[in-house]
């Protein structure tokens, strides 16, 4: 599948919106019901994350 949106989530050391792309891994459908699998992709917070000095 794919990508299906962006979220922003806040980083808890400096309060910065750090973008959070949302995909999509898998799907299934049974009576009429369709479940869509949403995994985040944390690449970018953890870019985000290096960017602030060690303790």
């Amino acid at each position: 599948m794919g990508d299906v949106g962006t979220v922003h989530v806040q980083c808890p050391d400096c309060g910065t919106p750090v973008p959070m792309t949302l995909q999509a891994r898998g799907m299934t459908s049974q009576h009429n019901v369709l479940q869509l699998a949403v995994e985040a992709d944390y690449t970018d917070l953890w870019a985000h994350s290096w960017t602030h000095d060690d303790p």
